[in-house]
């Protein structure tokens, strides 16, 4: 693939993980897409070597941790302006990079992705002001009426995966109560087996 074509299928992909009017699902498909080209081509993974796609698939993991400490504030920054947002932070990471400054990458990395909304909280609100989500939202809650969006918000549809994927990694007191049925069953089995020996 020529670096046109290339440039032309991420934009493309860019685009289509902002358009709300796709489902959900295709959503964070492209979303997870447009994030692991945004990583390929602003990072320097030379240090990875042959695991170079697996390291980006990581960081884009992680990368998440951004998006839902922007939903977890409550700034519902979707579209261009959470892409400007994650561009941003990963050109920060990427110039240092460059200069020489990070010895070891996935240290440096995971601190700048879990200090970028801290550090950046004060213009974010006035950014998140300014495009009315915050009054949107306050009016909502006053009112009590429902939002008339038609669609989630990405941040949104990307911390409901990541709660389901943490719902899907505990084990419930149901699975509980059968591993030890099983294992009950399994050592009354083998009791009632006769010995060889």
């Amino acid at each position: 693939m020529d670096i046109l074509s290339q440039y032309l299928c991420q934009r493309e992909d860019a685009q289509s993980w902002q358009h709300a009017e796709q489902p959900p699902e295709v959503r964070l498909i492209n979303f997870d897409a447009w994030v692991r080209a945004q990583l390929a081509t602003r990072l320097d993974w030379a240090w990875a070597g042959d695991l170079k796609e697996r390291r980006i698939e990581q960081a884009r993991i992680y990368l998440e941790r951004l998006v839902i400490a922007l939903w977890r504030r409550g700034w519902m920054l979707d579209g261009k302006r959470l892409a400007t947002r994650i561009e941003t932070m990963l050109d920060t990471v990427g110039t240092y990079q460059k200069a020489g400054k990070v010895r070891d990458f996935w240290p440096y990395f995971k601190t700048t992705v879990d200090r970028y909304v801290g550090l950046n909280s004060e213009e974010l609100q006035a950014e998140t002001l300014r495009a009315g989500a915050a009054i949107s939202q306050a009016m909502n809650a006053i009112l009590k009426t429902p939002s008339k969006r038609k669609a989630q918000p990405l941040p949104e549809l990307i911390a409901q995966r990541a709660q389901e994927i943490e719902t899907a990694k505990a084990e419930t007191l149901r699975e509980k109560q059968a591993r030890i049925r099983q294992k009950k069953a399994q050592s009354a089995a083998d009791e009632r087996q006769p010995r060889l020996l």
